[in-house]
C-alpha cells in the first residue's frame, strides 16, 4: 500500500485537540436547515439551492428547501433586489451578479487567486488527467478550481460541482480529518444506515492513516478518483486535491498517480500563499 501521509498528524484521529485540530463544520449549511426556521435561514437555503443549479422555478426551489411558495416569492422579491439572485426572460430564478462578485472575493480571500491553478495545472500535465481542488461545504464537498485533462478520453468535472461528503474519495479524505462528532452530523444529515456509517468510518480511519483517499465509480459510473488533504500551517484542513481519470486507464498507474497527488497537496500544504 502506497503511504504518503503529508498533514500534521495526531495519535489517534479521534483525539480532541485545541490546537491544530481540523476547521469546524460550516454550520449554517446543516444545522441552520434542520434546527431553524427564521427568514434568515430560508434565505440561506434558497441560496444553497440555487448554488447546485443553473436555474430553478418557484415550484422546484419550494420543493427542494421546503418552504411555501408564497414565501419564496416573497424571498425571492428581496434577493433579486439585492442582486444575490437574477429572474430570467422565462421566469425562473439563478445566482445574480452580486452573487458573482461575492464568488469572486471568497476566491481572493480564501484561495489566493492565481496560487492553486497552477499546482493543479502542473498535476494535470505529469499524469495526464483531470485535477480539482474541493472544499467541504456543511454536509457537501464542492470544487472551487479544476484543470481538465486534455486526452481524447478523459473526466470531466465543473467549479461549482457538489455532492454529498459520503461519496467519493474526496468526501472520505475530508471526513477524515474530521472528528468523530463531525462526522456522525453528516452521516445524520444524509440519513446514512447503520452498515453505511461502519464502513465509512473505516474508509476515514484507512485515509487518516494513509493520507489519502481512494473510490471508484462512487460519484461516476467508471471513474477512478484519489484525494489527499491540504491544511495550513497549524494542520487544520483546508481542502483536498483530487486526481480523476477513467478507471481503466488508472488500473496499472494508480501508485504513481497517489504520489502525484499527495506531492502537490504537500506543496499547497503550510498556507495558500
Amino acid at each position: 500500500m502506497v503511504h504518503c501521509a503529508n498533514f500534521r498528524r495526531r495519535a489517534d484521529p479521534h483525539e480532541k485537540v485545541v490546537h491544530g485540530r481540523p476547521r469546524p463544520l460550516d454550520e449554517g449549511a446543516m444545522s441552520v436547515r434542520k434546527e431553524s426556521d427564521s427568514q434568515t435561514a430560508r434565505v440561506l437555503w434558497i441560496l444553497s439551492a440555487l448554488a447546485k443549479v443553473p436555474q430553478a422555478s418557484v415550484r422546484e426551489l419550494s420543493t427542494e428547501t421546503g418552504i411555501p411558495v408564497s414565501s419564496v416569492y416573497r424571498l425571492l422579491d428581496h434577493l433579486v433586489f439585492s442582486g444575490f439572485v437574477h429572474k430570467t426572460s422565462s421566469g425562473h430564478y439563478g445566482a445574480g451578479a452580486a452573487a458573482v462578485q461575492l464568488a469572486e472575493r471568497y476566491w481572493d480571500s480564501s484561495l489566493a487567486s492565481g496560487t492553486v491553478a497552477p499546482y493543479l495545472r502542473q498535476l494535470s500535465q505529469d499524469s495526464g488527467e483531470l485535477a480539482a481542488f474541493i472544499v467541504a461545504h456543511g454536509a457537501e464537498s464542492v470544487c472551487v478550481e479544476t484543470i481538465e485533462s486534455t486526452q481524447a478520453l478523459r473526466c470531466s468535472y465543473s467549479v461549482g460541482t457538489s455532492h454529498p461528503l459520503t461519496l467519493g474519495a474526496s468526501g472520505t479524505m475530508l471526513m477524515a480529518l474530521m472528528s468523530r462528532e463531525q462526522r456522525a452530523e453528516i452521516f445524520d444529515f444524509h440519513d446514512v444506515d447503520a452498515p453505511s456509517r461502519t464502513r465509512l468510518e473505516q474508509a476515514c480511519e484507512s485515509a487518516f492513516r494513509a493520507g489519502y483517499a481512494v473510490s471508484l465509480s462512487e460519484v461516476e459510473e467508471g471513474v477512478w478518483c484519489v484525494s489527499s488533504p491540504v491544511t495550513d500551517l497549524n494542520g487544520e484542513l483546508q481542502a483536498v486535491v483530487s486526481l480523476m481519470a477513467p478507471a481503466q486507464r488508472s488500473l496499472e498507474r494508480q501508485a504513481e498517480l497517489i504520489q502525484q497527488t499527495c506531492r502537490t497537496a504537500l506543496s499547497l500544504s503550510g498556507g495558500i500563499k
